[in-house]
């Protein structure tokens, strides 16, 4: 699995990781809480972390680590744009 194919996947998981936050937590709380959560995500893992939330990354190489760092901030600018959307 190359880079791009590898942030898509991530990114597909996350956007619906997202989608079922909003769900439970309703719009506001769930995108406070989204984007939170997605920062500390990519912040984590480009910072060597060995847990990301309950996901075990002890063994991702720097590239991988990349890669989840880069579909966080996807998701990210995903739910930033579509909040800042007139409604």
């Amino acid at each position: 699995m190359d880079h791009s194919e590898l942030v898509d996947l991530v990114a597909d998981d996350l956007t619906q990781s997202v989608s079922q936050m909003l769900v439970e937590m309703g719009s506001a709380e769930g995108q406070r809480f989204a984007k939170k959560a997605l920062v500390e995500f990519a912040t984590q893992a480009i910072q060597g972390a060995t847990k990301v939330g309950g996901m075990d990354i002890s063994t991702f190489t720097p590239g991988e680590r990349r890669a989840l760092a880069q579909a966080s901030a996807i998701v990210l600018a995903t739910i930033q744009a579509d909040t800042s959307k007139p409604q």
